[in-house]
């Protein structure tokens, strides 16, 4: 196949090798090898449509693309070669197919707009994939919350034991943050829904073109408003690999509880066989190694996002060549994300709860200290000294009198009775938590 350069008439020499090699970009960009054929059969279309491109031309461009799809989903032909991008094998591979009448898919645009075009569609159609899973690891966490009804352990602050809550409570709050990843990722959909295609390199086309039209065969809901906007905006991307970023900060929190939860010192988890690994020298360990991997990629998303707004802050207007360095930092962000929240959905649902464990760890009388400060309110007492005297309880210092003012309080309070009590929407109370499992699953229908 032939490898011509798209742009080669202006040079009388070759290009160098080396620079051959660091411009060439085929290896990450074949991923938008099926959205830019969708491009450029809706360009075709178009074209044929507004008298550009004969319509018999156009239609036989467009069955020699759809010819292509089919060959390349059965496997009769792969992306191969010393290629500069994925766009210039199309063309190739068009004019082995079609002859010179391929090249006529340049017209009314550029490879400034095609690639942000193709780059839209990708996204558009990742995000759609990330919400999937998202979903997924929604289900298992909503799954596990309701099978562990009646469970309950410490909750925490600055990692030390402060009240109980409900087991069930727990795994939904990592539900919500969840829920603010999907509703994020939608907003990111919306964002990569416009069509720069007619763009041009920067200023438009001299052809009759439709950009309308061209987003409608695409399935964006807009076209472009302005030509130069439209070539060098990466906004979308920017917002993507912020919102993953943050997905995968949620997933790196949760990770975190697993790898304490599952260490003896808690005991409150145990990982299953199929989602650890072991040592190759100490026979008894059982590493939680999924979330720990989890943890560790969260800082490479996060990065990603530092890379892409550092290539973008001193960008003149419209297309420069630092723009190829989009769509890597992208790509293996969102696959990481989409690969980490399968992952963790595997993890999820096969963890095993400890709840004995968790259970004798509420036998700890400190996480009784609020309720009893409250108590001692109800009795008539400033909050100030029912402060002073819970904590005072706590640390055995209380004088007989006070004692003897507290201590029958104290034995009336359990971890049940207190979770019981808190009864009002959002709480961790076993009453309230039901009503949350309500909501999530309608939340998720």
């Amino acid at each position: 196949m032939s490898t011509t350069k798209l742009w080669g008439g202006r040079f009388a020499g070759k290009t160098h090798p080396l620079m051959e090699e660091f411009g060439r970009s085929l290896e990450s960009d074949r991923r938008l090898l099926f959205c830019d054929l969708q491009v450029c059969r809706a360009h075709l279309q178009m074209l044929g449509e507004c008298g550009a491109v004969l319509p018999e031309v156009s239609q036989r461009l467009v069955g020699t693309i759809d010819q292509l799809v089919k060959d390349l989903n059965s496997g009769a032909t792969q992306v191969s070669g010393d290629h500069e991008d994925i766009h210039s094998w199309v063309e190739a591979e068009l004019r082995e197919r079609a002859g010179d009448e391929a090249s006529l898919i340049r017209l009314g645009r550029s490879r400034n707009d095609l690639v942000v075009t193709d780059f839209r569609l990708w996204t558009r159609q990742a995000l759609q994939r990330l919400q999937e899973a998202v979903r997924g690891l929604q289900h298992a966490l909503l799954q596990r919350a309701e099978e562990q009804a009646g469970a309950y352990l410490p909750g925490y602050t600055h990692l030390q034991r402060a009240q109980p809550v409900a087991l069930s409570h727990h795994l939904l709050a990592h539900f919500w943050s969840l829920q603010r990843d999907h509703q994020r990722f939608a907003q990111c959909a919306e964002a990569a829904d416009c069509c720069p295609l007619g763009a041009g390199a920067l200023a438009g086309s001299s052809w009759a073109i439709r950009p309308e039209r061209t987003a409608e065969l695409l399935g964006f809901s807009r076209a472009f408003d302005n030509s130069l906007d439209a070539v060098s905006d990466r906004d979308f991307a920017v917002e993507l690999l912020s919102a993953v970023s943050l997905c995968m900060i949620h997933l790196s929190r949760m990770s975190e509880e697993l790898i304490l939860w599952s260490a003896p010192e808690f005991g409150f988890a145990t990982f299953d066989d199929g989602w650890s690994t072991g040592s190759s020298l100490m026979p008894q360990k059982k590493n939680p190694d999924p979330a720990e991997l989890i943890r560790g990629r969260t800082g490479r998303v996060i990065g990603h996002l530092q890379s892409l707004l550092v290539t973008l802050k001193g960008l003149p207007l419209a297309y420069n060549r630092d723009l190829q360095e989009d769509k890597p930092p992208v790509f293996e962000a969102v696959e990481m994300t989409e690969k980490c929240l399968q992952v963790m959905t595997g993890v999820i649902s096969t963890l095993r709860f400890e709840t004995a464990n968790m259970a004798k760890a509420c036998e700890d009388p400190g996480l009784l200290a609020t309720d009893l400060a409250d108590h001692l309110v109800r009795a008539g007492h400033p909050f100030s000294l029912a402060h002073e005297l819970a904590g005072k309880w706590v640390a055995g210092r209380l004088e007989q009198d006070e004692l003897m003012l507290v201590q029958p309080l104290a034995e009336a309070l359990t971890a049940q009775s207190v979770l019981e009590a808190r009864r009002h929407s959002g709480a961790a109370g076993p009453e309230s938590v039901q009503l949350q499992l309500d909501k999530a699953r309608r939340s998720i229908q």
